[in-house]
């Protein structure tokens, strides 16, 4: 009987053919999100730096907050010029880097998820120290640059992306 069930329950005409031959290519499309997504950090980290490298960190308060660097103290960043420094070159690494992802190469990935988590431990120790410095309406920025970095570093180590360097 054609179409009748057999032992197992299916009937013998609702699966599919097999496919033969090569197997699909994974899609791209992970590597593009990756790249697009640090291509974000990169701008976030130029317009923060140059919101504060005219006059220095006491020109935008709540965007300096957000540099790379403050939270460690006066002792250790002076006058803010090297946090206006370190932001403008951490912009740059990335976006030479994103370039480098969304050309498909792997190991920018990894070099980029390492960066960021740094950078993403250092945006928690800024944001737990302004919340303890009573500084509680200043973590609004530092805290979207956490968000920021934390999804482009997870979206690079995710399974899709690493199949979409191959």
């Amino acid at each position: 009987m054609a179409g009748a069930a057999t032992s197992t329950g299916t009937r013998s005409g609702l699966w599919p053919a097999a496919r033969w031959g090569q197997p699909l290519r994974p899609s791209v499309a992970s590597a593009f999100l990756a790249g697009g997504l640090w291509l974000l950090v990169a701008v976030l980290c130029f317009v923060l730096a140059g919101l504060n490298s005219a006059d220095g960190i006491r020109q935008t308060p709540e965007a300096a907050v957000a540099l790379l660097g403050p939270a460690f103290g006066r002792g250790f960043i002076a006058n803010g010029d090297p946090a206006i420094v370190a932001t403008y070159v951490a912009g740059g690494v990335v976006l030479l880097l994103a370039a480098l992802v969304i050309a498909r190469l792997g190991f920018a990935r990894w070099i980029l998820a390492g960066l960021g988590f740094l950078v993403c431990a250092y945006y928690v120790f800024a944001v737990v120290r302004l919340t303890i410095d009573h500084g509680g309406t200043l973590i609004i920025v530092p805290s979207i640059a956490l968000m920021l970095w934390l999804a482009a570093s997870m979206v690079s180590v995710l399974p899709p992306v690493g199949r979409a360097m191959r």
